[in-house]
Formats: C-alpha cells, sequence, structure tokens
C-alpha cells in the first residue's frame, strides 16, 4: 500500500462508520442509562401487532433499550413470565390461581371480538343461543337459522388461544366446549383467509383483524359490533388485554409499560388497530 492509500485510509473508514449510521445502526447501550437494557415480551397473538408497534416507538424514543416481542398464545406467555423466562407476559386471559398470586396485572386494552362468517351468507345474525349451538356442533346447517341449506363450518382457534378461553367463557358460558369437528387455525389472519374462501363458514376473530372486504360481521341478539356497543355493554363478547410480571416491574419494563397506558400511545395507536382503550373503560 502506498504512502498516498495509507493516508486516505482513515478517511475511508470513518466514512464507512458514517454510512453505517445514516443506515440506521443503532447506538450501543450507555450502562449509565437507566432505561437502557432489553425487555423481552411473549404471548398473545391478538396483542402482538399492537405490542410490536408500541417496542419500535419505545426504542426510538429510548436509544439504549431493546423491546423484543414475539406471539405463542397466552397461557404460554403467562407460562413463561411467571417462569422468568421473559419480562412481560401478553395475555387476553386473566390469570388465575397460583399465576394471579405471582403475577402482576396489568390491563392495557379491551378487545373486542367480532363473529365472521362467509362474504355470501345471506344471514345478517344470530342470537347468543344459534351462535353457542352453532360453536358447539348442535347446529349444523344454516337453514336452522333462517339461512340457505349449506353446512356450518365452524372455524376456530388452538386451546392455547387466549381468544378461543374467550369465545367458551362469554358465548359458550362454561358450558361445553368448541366442536370437535372445527377447523383449528393457530392465528386470526387464518381464521379470516379460512372464512373468507369457505361457504358456510362461521369463526371469531379479535376486532383488530376484522375485514369487512373479505368477510362478513355478523349482529348478536340484534346488536351491531362496534366500539361504543362495548363500552355500552351491549357488546358482550370481549377480552381485557393483559401485559403480566413476574413481581413489581424493573424501571425499564415500568417505563414501557407507562408508555403504553399512557393518553398518546392508548389514543391514536390503540384505537387505531381494533382495540378499545383502556382509559376510556368506565369499570377501570
Amino acid at each position: 500500500m502506498g504512502r498516498a492509500q495509507r493516508r486516505m485510509l482513515p478517511t475511508i473508514l470513518l466514512l464507512g462508520a458514517l454510512v453505517l449510521t445514516g443506515c440506521g445502526a443503532k447506538p450501543q447501550a450507555d450502562p449509565n442509562d437507566p432505561l437502557a437494557g432489553t425487555i423481552t415480551a411473549s404471548g398473545s397473538t391478538a396483542l402482538l401487532p399492537l405490542a410490536s408497534i408500541a417496542a419500535e416507538i419505545f426504542e426510538e424514543q429510548h436509544p439504549n433499550a431493546t423491546v423484543n416481542v414475539s406471539g405463542g398464545g397466552s397461557y404460554n406467555g403467562l407460562a413463561q413470565v411467571a417462569a422468568g423466562a421473559v419480562e412481560i407476559g401478553n395475555s387476553d386471559v386473566a390469570a388465575t390461581g397460583d399465576l394471579a398470586r405471582e403475577l402482576v396485572e396489568h390491563k392495557v386494552a379491551i378487545a373486542p371480538f367480532v363473529i365472521i362468517a362467509h362474504p355470501e351468507n345471506p344471514v345478517t345474525g344470530l342470537t347468543t343461543e344459534q351462535l353457542a349451538r352453532m360453536l358447539r356442533g348442535e347446529i349444523t346447517n344454516w337453514r336452522e337459522v333462517g339461512g340457505p341449506d349449506l353446512e356450518v363450518m365452524v372455524v376456530s382457534r388452538q386451546q392455547s388461544s387466549g381468544s378461543r378461553a374467550t369465545i367458551v367463557e362469554k358465548v359458550l358460558g362454561g358450558e361445553g366446549d368448541i366442536s370437535p369437528q372445527a377447523l383449528v387455525q393457530d392465528s386470526n389472519g387464518k381464521v379470516v383467509a379460512t372464512v373468507q374462501y369457505t361457504p358456510g363458514a362461521i369463526g371469531y376473530v379479535d376486532a383488530a383483524y376484522f375485514r369487512p372486504n373479505k368477510v362478513k360481521a355478523l349482529e348478536l341478539d340484534g346488536v351491531a359490533y362496534s366500539p361504543e356497543a362495548v363500552l355500552r355493554g351491549e357488546w358482550p363478547i370481549f377480552a381485557y388485554e393483559y401485559m403480566y410480571t413476574r413481581g413489581e416491574p424493573n424501571e425499564l419494563t415500568r417505563a414501557f409499560l407507562d408508555f403504553v397506558l399512557s393518553p398518546e400511545f392508548q389514543e391514536e395507536y390503540v384505537a387505531e388497530h381494533g382495540f378499545v382503550p383502556i382509559l376510556r373503560d368506565p369499570h377501570r
């Protein structure tokens, strides 16, 4: 290497560093920053998109913090936070028993559910009793509820899903379970896609995943779903979204939870993504 090339090398290295910085390379964490470190959260797939957005914005505001979010289902989230494997367990269901005594509950949103059917199904609504009988496999043809001569295909979530637990509680009233003949899907998105392309299908999804251009929403007991109907107590199918910690959270985790519960995030992002802001809950 010639003398001129050696003189240019530091400049080349500096320019390379500037390029990397400009491409979004995250600065090295400052160990003296009280909000430096890593938070790991797992659990509810329904809460996953909202938690991911919160993580992204929080990282932008706190460059020394990293928030890793994954799904896996509510019950997995509860088990992992109880075992100390993650800092936050996201869940659609409330912790009970020993878990309730060990974990600290943080309600972050209301998650309503929409009952969906194939877009060409002429049925516009069901009673809660009809819906329950369909989900249990007792009503097997749409003509039994005033619809066409078409076999009912129940599309449900897996046993580890908090969404399924909510439907069993709110619709079935704890009496029986979803039909064993139901077509089980592991995400809200797959439920929507299956109902969209399956004549005779009926399913349930978190309102955040409802796509009116793909599937049809059914009324329940003469009430159409809306966030306002939930707050008025007219739409009973909803769950609280929780972020559980094992004991009181550390300073970094507390800062993240405070951000999720801030009016700014609740009104701008929670509502925008199909949830009802917990700050509007009259029973909070």
